[in-house]
Parts: C-alpha cells; structure tokens; sequence
C-alpha cells in the first residue's frame, strides 16, 4: 500500500512542477505547489486504499448470501 501511495505522489509531484514551470510560476512557489500537491495525493491515495481493504474484507466475511445456499439445496 505504502509502495503505490508513494508512485502515486512521485508521479503527482513531477507533473505539479512540470506544469507550473509551464506556467512560468517562480521556482520556488512552484516547489511548495508541487510538494504540498504530493503530499495531498499520498494522504488520499493511502485513505482511497484503506477503504478498499476494508471493503474487500467486510465482503469477504459476509460470505455467500444464505438465500443462495437454499436454492442450491432445493434442486
């Protein structure tokens, strides 16, 4: 999780400052831009992934609908 989480901020952080290079934005504002655009992209991308574990594993746990068991049953 941690892995994909920092691609996901590399990547986010190389294409804020390519963008506002771009843009003629000074380098430095351009840096704090990019930096704090990484960062929100990892706190997100860690979240995203959390509540998709969480789903996968409530789903999981519920098992097969009891219903469908009975159906098997009866034919």
């Amino acid at each position: 999780m941690r892995g994909i989480a920092t691609s996901v901020a590399v990547f986010t952080l190389l294409l804020l400052a390519a963008i506002g290079t771009a843009s003629g934005v000074p380098p430095f504002v351009c840096s704090l831009r990019a930096l704090a655009g990484a960062f929100v992209a990892y706190v997100l991308t860690t979240i995203a992934g959390r509540m998709a574990i969480r789903i996968l594993v409530s789903v999981i746990r519920s098992g097969p609908n009891p219903s469908h068991r009975r159906e098997e049953h009866l034919r």
